[in-house]
């Protein structure tokens, strides 16, 4: 039970699939921050990118089986339920009204933290969370919008895993292990997700 006044983090993206280097991040962010939940949240119809590889139900699956060891650690609907654009704002107004008066905290890579000033309502955004940025190597500087914005970097090492780089690997048929849980990996192979045809 999450009381008023406890310390939400959000954690989105496609999760195509879920990999280890998220759980790390999630796992870093939620200690050194005194989070009392980290909410996974599988995004619906992202307004940057449209298209994904395995459907809802299954990465909200995959995310479920990730996770599901982690007391502190649950996967939402919230987006893949959503019809339209999934827009951050509106999932954390929701947020807020599930957790009244909890602080929220958007766990972000630091390449998404640095195009910020292009999401939606990212003004009003802004004044409603703490960004906890997971590093990355960008390969430029970061350039943050004039306003006010609250952020933390996490003391996470760096992970260079990608989803893109995974689902390269299934196809071609190389090893995966030690960068997918192995829960994941296994439901991945049973249907057929990612070009294998389904056991």
């Amino acid at each position: 039970m999450v009381k008023p006044g406890s310390r939400i983090g959000i954690m989105g993206g496609s999760f195509d699939p879920v990999h280890t280097g998220h759980l790390i991040v999630a796992e870093n962010a939620r200690e050194e921050f005194c989070l009392e939940k980290v909410l996974f949240i599988p995004a619906g119809i992202p307004p940057h990118k449209k298209v994904f590889f395995a459907g809802a139900g299954e990465r909200l699956e995959m995310l479920r089986m990730a996770t599901g060891d982690n007391p502190f650690f649950e996967v939402s609907n919230i987006e893949t339920g959503r019809m339209g654009p999934s827009y951050t704002y509106d999932t954390v107004i929701h947020i807020e009204k599930e957790y009244p008066g909890s602080g929220i905290y958007l766990i972000v890579g630091e390449d998404a933290f640095s195009e910020i000033s292009t999401w939606h309502e990212y003004k009003l955004l802004i004044q409603r969370v703490v960004f906890l940025i997971a590093p990355r190597k960008i390969g430029r500087p970061l350039i943050l919008p004039g306003e006010d914005i609250r952020y933390h970097y996490i003391g996470s090492p760096l992970v260079e895993i990608s989803s893109t780089y995974l689902r390269n690997c299934f196809s071609s048929g190389k090893t995966v292990k030690y960068m997918i849980p192995d829960t994941v990996e296994e439901y991945i192979r049973r249907n057929g997700i990612y070009g294998f045809e389904r056991a």
